[in-house]
């Protein structure tokens, strides 16, 4: 009996080594390189606009900007939707509704959120230049405005690309 468990043990500490080294455990979604290039792409348009208003606007030209903002509203829904569609690995999946990622990540309704990020950040640009749309439609954009923004904008679009860019294995 003695014998039996001594080759057991032995042979599980070989092939141990063996199986492991044969694993990967992907926990996050796939690099998406063209989600990357949209990223960057948007981002140029929305520092451009950013630049553009940067010394505030009134009201009388917002139509001025109102296809910047369309379009740019457009490109960023369009990376969420492409992030969103990434399937998340099974595994991680599993692990995400078991819940046992609270110690660093607290995410209020979905735990899928801590592995798939970009879409969360994505959402909150359009919100947040959907704000601003408004605010410059209805109020005019002052100086001080436009920084608020922009910084809600620098914070939300380095999450996004840092998360993006760290897929890249």
């Amino acid at each position: 009996m003695i014998a039996l468990h001594t080759a057991v043990r032995r042979l599980l500490l070989c092939l141990i080594p063996l199986i492991l080294s044969g694993c990967a455990i992907q926990l996050v979604p796939d690099y998406d390189q063209a989600l990357v290039a949209g990223l960057d792409d948007a981002n140029v348009a929305a520092l451009t606009l950013f630049a553009n208003l940067e010394e505030g606007s009134p009201t009388e030209e917002f139509t001025d900007y109102k296809n910047d903002y369309a379009r740019l509203i457009g490109k960023f829904e369009a990376l969420r939707q492409r992030a969103n569609a990434r399937a998340v690995p099974p595994l991680a999946s599993k692990l995400a509704k078991k819940n046992i990622m609270p110690t660093f990540c607290r995410p209020e309704n979905n735990p899928a959120e801590c592995l798939n990020a970009s879409p969360k950040s994505m959402a909150e640009i359009v919100s947040n230049l959907r704000v601003m749309r408004a605010f410059h439609k209805t109020r005019g954009l002052v100086p001080d405005a436009v920084a608020d923004f922009r910084n809600r904008y620098d914070t939300q679009i380095d999450q996004a690309l840092t998360v993006e860019n760290a897929l890249k294995r």
